[in-house]
């Protein structure tokens, strides 16, 4: 981040209440103000639906598909946007004193997610709220009031709640069981077998297995160890059925 009074670099950890450039004095930005950061999303449409995910200080979180464009309004200050695409995430930490325009896009060669910055001139004043009819504010898809940990089911980063060894056919690997999802992993195979409780119809006992049945009439079939059965295939149960029942 620069100061944008003396144009020199301000220090990576600097307290994110002070609106005086450490260096020169002058103010950093005016509090109370109201900016818009505009996000292209560049890239073809795909018909799985791949879309580009923006965290905005890790309280607010939008999908943006490739070819469009959202806007953002936030307050003048720091923040932190984390763009994330499948596996790959990178931040930006940016000092809001105008409006941004963003361009992003997925390197599906160099395997990054690249940005460029562009700083909207004559924007400093700061937006009036009451006259966004030329620029609609996107919508959240999710709040957080806690922060990041609320949006890790979302990301896959959330801890299991059971880690159990199970055998399904000829493979043994682990079931991790999770509030949204369950992963079968076999060691040595980097592909895990996911489960997402939204995806699954019913859920059956089967001579000393757990018998998952998905949409389309799959199956997935787990050997569970006699002494946490019971327990499993109820929160497996329930879970389900709360998922479920959400949609």
């Amino acid at each position: 981040m620069i100061c944008p009074k003396c144009g020199r670099s301000l220090p990576e950890k600097i307290n994110m209440k002070i609106t005086f450039c450490p260096m020169c004095g002058e103010r950093l930005f005016e509090v109370g103000k109201k900016y818009i950061v505009e996000i292209q999303c560049a890239g073809q449409r795909r018909p799985d639906g791949d879309t580009m995910k923006l965290f905005v200080d890790d309280r607010q979180l939008y999908e943006i598909i490739p070819g469009e464009n959202i806007c953002v309004l936030v307050d003048s200050g720091y923040h932190t946007l984390k763009f994330r695409h499948k596996i790959r995430n990178k931040s930006i930490d940016l000092l809001v004193n105008s409006s941004y325009l963003i361009k992003t896009y997925y390197n599906s060669l160099s395997g990054l997610i690249e940005t460029s910055i562009f700083k909207v001139e004559e924007s400093e004043g700061g937006i009036d709220t009451s006259d966004l009819k030329d620029k609609p504010v996107a919508v959240p898809i999710m709040e957080s009031e806690d922060g990041t940990r609320s949006f890790d089911v979302i990301l896959g980063e959330d801890d299991p709640d059971y880690e159990i060894k199970v055998t399904s056919g000829f493979r043994e690997g682990t079931l991790r069981l999770y509030s949204e999802r369950c992963e079968f992993s076999v060691e040595g195979n980097f592909k895990n077998e996911i489960i997402n409780y939204k995806d699954v119809a019913e859920v059956k006992k089967k001579m000393g297995s757990i018998d998952i049945i998905c949409d389309g009439n799959v199956h997935k079939v787990y050997s569970i160890p006699k002494d946490t059965y019971n327990e499993v295939l109820a929160y497996l149960t329930n879970r389900i059925s709360a998922v479920r029942g959400r949609e």
